[in-house]
């Protein structure tokens, strides 16, 4: 059994150090469209181009460091950094920079951008009219003036449970047939 496992590491060690990567996959990976250029490592591209800031005839760019997590605006030829832009093609979005002894191409990076849902707010409803101001308010006046605002209170306390209860409910179930009006906020105690 000794021996069959050692004949068995054996001929796998052999395997695997002979073994030489295939030059054309890179080309023809499966992971990747057909006809479609082979995808840049994060090795061939150590800094990503993420913006371009033109006022009349000055430009800065953001370049990033995916390394380090960090980005720097720098303008074309600025000296001072650990990179410096020293090609700048506006028709096609595109910057030469140096970098640590090699010349980099970089293209803007393009933005992802995700439509937000719709979300459909509760029917507006009429607030409740507030009184005039009076000057020399009376105890009455004073009165019907906290009763207003009472009522506007406890008018969107209701919108405020009627929305929390309309986005906790699984879509595609309807509401509670009230009629339209909105739910009544529990009673206090």
């Amino acid at each position: 059994m000794k021996s069959l496992l050692g004949l068995t590491l054996l001929v796998l060690g052999a395997s695997i150090a002979g073994a030489q990567p295939d030059p054309g996959l890179a080309e023809n990976s499966p992971f990747l469209p057909p006809n479609s250029a082979a995808a840049p490592t994060a090795e061939a591209t150590p800094l990503e181009l993420r913006g371009i800031l033109t006022m009349g005839s000055k430009s800065s760019f953001n370049l990033y460091d995916p390394a380090t997590k960090t980005s720097e605006w720098v303008g074309l030829n600025e000296q001072g950094q650990k990179f410096t832009v020293t090609n700048f093609d506006a028709g096609n979005d595109r910057v030469t920079v140096n970098y640590q002894g090699r010349v980099l191409t970089l293209t803007l990076q393009q933005p992802k951008i995700v439509a937000a849902p719709v979300v459909q707010g509760p029917p507006s409803q009429t607030p409740t009219p507030m009184p005039a101001a009076v000057l020399n308010p009376t105890s009455t006046d004073e009165a019907r003036r906290m009763e207003a605002v009472a009522a506007e209170v406890r008018r969107r306390r209701a919108l405020r449970l009627q929305a929390a209860a309309e986005a906790s409910r699984p879509p595609g179930q309807p509401g509670a047939n009230n009629g339209g009006r909105p739910p009544q906020p529990p009673a206090r105690q």
